[in-house]
């Protein structure tokens, strides 16, 4: 520990054994502290000298110097990657997987699995992007105050929660038109094969129409949407007090952190402009999306806490980089509607 290293917190600033008293008196006027409260204490003592004895990684140098806390509380047991380059790397990450896995398949086709063609390598892709991006999602989230405050209250828990149940959707959406498109391929062939004039056709015609339109393009497709829109409720809620402080303005005006949360910015706002125009009613939900839960929500929540103008850019990381993101998918949505003169979607137009 570098004894001559000073600690921000609250605007000011603190040499490490003043930072623990700091931090030890906060915390106890926190929690209500007294005699009675002698046990939670020594508990608070305890983990405030594991964060004074920290090592956290900052612009990718490590130092043990603590660059974030949560606004209305300090943070008692924060894991030793607390660094908003990380966390937009994280985001970044997982952001990326979902845009690659889901537009290659769409501008390359990939061999046929099996001899007949009834599973095509593109739905091998489709069905592992959640495979690879949910533990991305994780990692974010083992990156949130649910997990840095303890003990866990009843409202982590219960976002702990839609988080496993909104992972869950998201992978069985996937699976779904994984499956939906093998069952197609397999119909199609029937069809193909000499069964024109015969009882079974129409009945076949039927089948892949219901396979196809019913649970490749509406079911599952919505599924993999609102599966992954709700993780990202979750991790703005998980993270609607992650704070980058102006004392930290060296941090936020570093090219790694402006890269890193710039491009997140930019690959979600992708995301759902794509998923605008590639599903069924897709440029309708998303608009909806876009201006009640973007605006609506978020929008409202950064102008009270005054994050909204470029000058904040960085205070708020999380919240900020979904809200822009809904901006540059509200572009998308216009220059797609406007292009098509309607809401149809790609497969529609």
């Amino acid at each position: 520990m570098q004894t001559g290293q000073l600690y921000p917190s609250a605007g000011q600033q603190y040499a490490p054994s003043q930072y623990s008293q700091h931090q030890a008196h906060q915390t106890s006027l926190h929690i209500g502290g007294g005699p009675a409260q002698a046990g939670r204490s020594d508990f608070v003592h305890q983990q405030q000298t594991l964060v004074d004895s920290m090592p956290v990684d900052v612009g990718g140098k490590r130092t043990p110097y603590m660059p974030l806390e949560y606004d209305g509380a300090p943070l008692q047991a924060p894991h030793a990657q607390q660094s908003p380059v990380y966390l937009g790397g994280l985001l970044l990450g997982s952001n990326l997987v979902t845009l690659v896995f889901t537009v290659f398949p769409v501008l390359v086709t990939l061999p046929d699995i099996d001899k007949r063609g009834w599973y095509v390598g593109d739905d091998v892709v489709r069905l592992l992007e959640p495979i690879v991006s949910l533990p991305f999602q994780l990692l974010i989230l083992l990156e949130s105050r649910i997990f840095t405050q303890r003990p866990m209250s009843s409202a982590s828990r219960t976002a702990l929660i839609a988080f496993l149940v909104s992972a869950a959707i998201y992978q069985q959406g996937a699976g779904f038109h994984s499956a939906s498109n093998m069952f197609k391929h397999a119909v199609q062939t029937a069809i193909a094969e000499g069964t024109a004039g015969t009882p079974q056709y129409q009945l076949l015609l039927d089948i892949k129409s219901w396979i196809r339109d019913t649970w490749e393009h509406l079911i599952s497709h919505y599924m993999y949407a609102v599966g992954g829109i709700l993780i990202s409720f979750v991790n703005a809620y998980a993270f609607s007090d992650y704070v980058v402080h102006d004392s930290l303005s060296r941090v936020r005006s570093s090219g790694g952190f402006r890269a890193v949360w710039i491009a997140n910015t930019l690959v979600y706002g992708l995301i759902i402009g794509s998923v605008a125009i590639e599903f069924p009613k897709g440029s309708i939900v998303a608009l909806a999306l876009v201006v009640v839960y973007g605006f609506g929500v978020i929008g409202s929540f950064l102008y009270r806490r005054e994050a909204l103008g470029p000058r904040s850019f960085g205070r708020l990381p999380v919240l900020q980089s979904y809200f822009w993101s809904y901006v540059i998918a509200l572009v998308i949505i216009a220059v797609w509607v406007g292009k098509n003169k309607g809401f149809a979607s790609r497969n529609e137009s």
